[in-house]
């Protein structure tokens, strides 16, 4: 059994102060922790995709806590060679490695699981409340302190020693109870607040989809192409675009790529268009497809005078994010080509099924960023609008064609190539109703906008009430009068430091005849 050593009088004079019946401890002091270690893993585990009992993995255990699903599993005879990883339900899990460092939850009591790699289990005693000690460490002053002793590698890591010397604010068992049943109490009422919340975000997503669809429909146009007495016809766009084209190949002495054209039979499966509009692939308005290199990198993004490159999530969520990059340090990697501008036009060749086709237009940049092998620069021509490409491309239609030209069986990876992405089916209008269309979006997506960053606000703020209710839980000003009084009132109640003082004798026994 490991040796905890108590809390010094500096490390207590360094913690919040609490109330006379309260004290810290280490969670050494009261829980067993343990992983399962790395020879273990290397030896004995071997994962099937269908099996007796469910692994716990670090992916099982997000900030909203313990997730029952995209299980993998090991037999019976593993657990019984790794009795330490044997989970019985009721213990804390921590993930102790990697983005999701400080990761908590509570593993439910109806069925054995077994404790997988990166994931810490915390045994309490049975005089301890697992919920109590679960809401400490999802505590800003619980995730601190964890996060505070986390190693500085390139994916963060705290050992099982530093997860024993945790604070925690002790309490009288009682207490803890009441405590728990308080803070989930106004939980409840938060999280239905939270929940309407994120539900008109969803409902926002859907109107935003309906305004794309009936953007490239051209119904957000139909009375303005009634009133043009001079508009021209698509086709007659794209003749000019294949004609500025074929001169500037033969002015550069280069040859130019031939376009595949839809076909009378992929014509007569698309929707009808309003007259005037032509279906085309996207490779008809695509002058040139930059793409970068894989490079080996510092994952961190570049300071100024370095040289970095993209990572896919740069362009995943709308917005160009200039620091979702790495740091670069070889100098012959350098190539202008691949430098990104303001106003240039990337997309992801490669990524989850929902975010393979994510594209961005760079607002602005300040870091001299290249593109990866992953993310790609398209030039379209000049008699096209990019805001218009943009905004097909996030809708109901070009995703659909997105997934459908993507290549890969694995959810987890997708790829689109570039002739794949010339291949793209493209409903094409005037310039002038082009830019006609993406004023229209534009002014009903901005009123969406506005409210998503009003909702946004206020889940911020639930969150930032989240900690102060869980900060006045555990320094002690939670509960009132009336409640306290009713809890040390109770024929079992006792103080903390007789609690811990008999949680440590029943650990030290529970040591001594070892753990199964």
């Amino acid at each position: 059994m490991k040796t905890i050593k108590s809390l010094t009088e500096a490390e207590l004079a360094e913690l919040p102060k609490l109330p006379v019946e309260w004290g810290w401890v280490k969670i050494g002091d009261h829980s067993f922790v343990t992983k399962l270690a790395g020879f273990e893993y290397t030896k004995h585990v071997k994962y099937q995709e269908k099996g007796d009992i469910p692994v716990i993995r670090a992916q099982n255990v997000s900030k909203e806590g313990f997730i029952p699903r995209n299980f993998v599993y090991v037999d019976k005879e593993t657990m019984e060679k790794l009795p330490r990883s044997r989970i019985r339900g009721g213990e804390i899990l921590m993930v102790f490695v990697g983005a999701g460092l400080g990761n908590v939850g509570i593993v439910p009591y109806n069925k054995e699981y077994f404790l997988g790699p990166n994931v810490a289990k915390i045994d309490l005693g049975k005089n301890l409340n697992n919920k109590y000690v679960l809401l400490f460490l999802s505590s800003i002053l619980g995730f601190g302190n964890i996060s505070g002793m986390s190693k500085a590698t390139a994916q963060g890591s705290i050992s099982m020693s530093n997860i024993r010397e945790v604070a925690i604010p002790f309490v009288a068992l009682e207490e803890q109870r009441a405590i728990v049943s308080k803070i989930e109490l106004l939980f409840s009422e938060l999280d239905n607040g939270i929940a309407n919340l994120k539900l008109a975000q969803e409902q926002l997503k859907v109107y935003r989809q309906a305004v794309l669809k009936k953007a490239f429909e051209g119904e957000l146009t139909r009375k303005w192409r009634e009133q043009q007495t001079d508009l021209s016809d698509a086709g007659e766009l794209l003749e000019k675009i294949r004609t500025e084209r074929e001169d500037a190949a033969k002015a550069t002495g280069k040859k130019m790529n031939e376009v595949k054209h839809l076909t009378e039979v992929e014509l007569a499966e698309l929707p009808r268009l309003p007259e005037g509009w032509r279906w085309a692939g996207l490779g008809e308005i695509i002058n040139n497809i930059q793409a970068g290199k894989s490079i080996k990198c510092d994952e961190r993004p570049p300071k100024p005078n370095e040289l970095g490159i993209v990572k896919v999530s740069s362009v995943s969520w709308g917005e160009f994010k200039e620091n979702e990059s790495k740091t670069c340090f070889s100098e012959e990697a350098f190539n202008a080509d691949y430098i990104i501008h303001e106003n240039d036009f990337l997309f992801s060749r490669a990524n989850t099924i929902e975010l393979v086709g994510a594209c961005v237009i760079v607002k602005s940049i300040s870091k001299c960023l290249m593109l990866s092998d992953k993310i790609l620069k398209i030039d379209f021509s000049q008699n096209h609008n990019n805001l218009y490409s943009l905004y097909y491309l996030r809708s109901v239609f070009g995703r659909k064609e997105i997934e459908s030209l993507a290549t890969g069986n694995q959810e987890s990876m997708r790829n689109i190539g570039q002739d794949r992405i010339k291949q793209i089916k493209f409903p094409f209008c005037s310039l002038p109703e082009q830019q006609a269309i993406v004023q229209e979006i534009e002014t009903r997506l901005s009123v969406c906008d506005k409210i998503e960053q009003d909702i946004e606000t206020n889940l911020e703020k639930a969150e930032a009430l989240r900690q102060s209710i869980l900060k006045k839980a555990f320094e002690g000003k939670l509960l009132n009068e009336r409640e306290l009084a009713e809890v040390r009132g109770a024929e079992d109640w006792e103080p903390a430091e007789v609690l811990l003082e008999r949680v440590r004798v029943e650990k030290a026994d529970s040591g001594k005849k070892g753990r199964s």
